[in-house]
């Protein structure tokens, strides 16, 4: 029988978890930064995603898949976007249906679901 993750798979996980973990300290951090310069939720959260995701980027290029390539960076580009309209759009849409549980509640439910896909995508497509 076929291990379902091999030893690779499981520091790879680990990796990303790390990767993805800082980006987010990274992202809220700037966020609180730049929200408090510019008293503007939406310029500091553009700022602060474009830093953390460029970090994002680098850390899952260069250490997590190993695979640097000059298209690489187009793709997951591309998948950040998707990624963002996808979780405004499902939270949104959650939370017109589940009226009685808090959308932070909800954003962390689907971004887990995004999270896991998101990997996925990186390993297959972006870094593959």
């Amino acid at each position: 029988m076929k291990k379902l993750l091999n030893k690779e798979e499981i520091v790879r996980i680990i990796k990303y978890l790390f990767s993805s973990g800082s980006s987010f300290v990274i992202d809220i951090a700037l966020f609180s930064l730049f929200n408090h310069v510019f008293k503007n939720i939406i310029v500091a959260t553009i700022i602060a995603r474009v830093i953390s995701s460029f970090y994002n980027y680098l850390i899952n290029a260069r250490i997590v898949f190993k695979n640097y390539t000059k298209t690489s960076i187009l793709k997951y580009y591309a998948l950040v976007i998707i990624q963002m309209f996808a979780s405004a759009l499902f939270v949104s849409l959650f939370s017109s249906i589940f009226k009685n549980i808090s959308s932070t509640i909800i954003k962390v439910c689907v971004d887990i679901i995004i999270f896991i896909v998101n990997y996925i995508v990186q390993k297959e497509v972006v870094f593959k």
